[in-house]
């Protein structure tokens, strides 16, 4: 079954709103876990539903090969609450058994972690290989770059397409479910990113709300 991101909106309800990717290439305030160099001269670039304060969040996909040339992906979370980034990690490598390590039973069956199991089994019944599901909790960064502490109801599901360099990436936040497409095709990611590991990328922007306006007494 092809992989795409309208199939994943069809199959999985998402908070209010469907996926709206922006059709064109706006501009956004650009973390990049990879500093230094160049700018990428395309910006992927959706919108979403987010949850409350938060302005945007910045999804960066690694693959760090092992020597016998297995994939090794793991992705960077940057999330703007505040107007304050916030940086997560998820390793994406580990059987979907071994995701649940460490929750006690009362932790598992809690709303965010039935949540991600329903969403992987929707995939699962759509006709998604398991082998192109991954499935992780989210962590801290720790020393070097490793794995820090767990942060507990911060989960993603990572989905991969059929379309070379192409994933998709469902962000769930205690229940609250975002979608975001990554690419890495020619001209998403710079040569800097490309050497450090970085093979697709992504944010999503709040949707903006309709407002009839504040009066300058009110925020000067």
């Amino acid at each position: 079954m092809a992989t795409n991101i309208n199939n994943i909106n069809n199959i999985i309800t998402t908070n209010k709103h469907k996926l709206k990717i922006v059709p064109d290439e706006r501009s956004v305030t650009e973390v990049d876990s990879v500093k230094g160099g160049e700018k990428a001269y395309k910006i992927n670039h959706c919108s979403q539903d987010l949850p409350a304060d938060w302005q945007w969040v910045k999804l960066d996909l690694f693959d760090k090969e092992t020597k016998t040339g297995d994939a090794r992906h793991k992705i960077n979370i940057a999330v703007c609450k505040k107007h304050q980034v916030k940086n997560f990690r998820a390793l994406l490598n580990s059987p979907w058994t071994h995701f649940r390590r460490n929750l006690t039973e009362q932790e598992w069956s809690a709303p965010h972690y039935e949540l991600v199991k329903q969403t992987r089994q929707q995939l699962r019944n759509a006709g998604y290989r398991a082998t192109d599901i991954g499935a992780s909790k989210c962590y801290l960064p720790g020393y070097r770059q490793g794995k820090g502490d767990t942060v507990k109801d911060l989960s993603v599901i990572k989905v991969n397409e059929q379309q070379d360099h192409r994933y998709t990436v469902i962000l769930i936040a205690n229940t609250h479910k975002m979608i975001v497409p990554l690419k890495g095709d020619r001209g998403y990611l710079t040569e800097r990113q490309r050497q450090h590991g970085v093979i697709a990328t992504g944010t999503a922007n709040t949707i903006l709300k309709t407002s009839v306006g504040v009066r300058l007494d009110d925020v000067l």
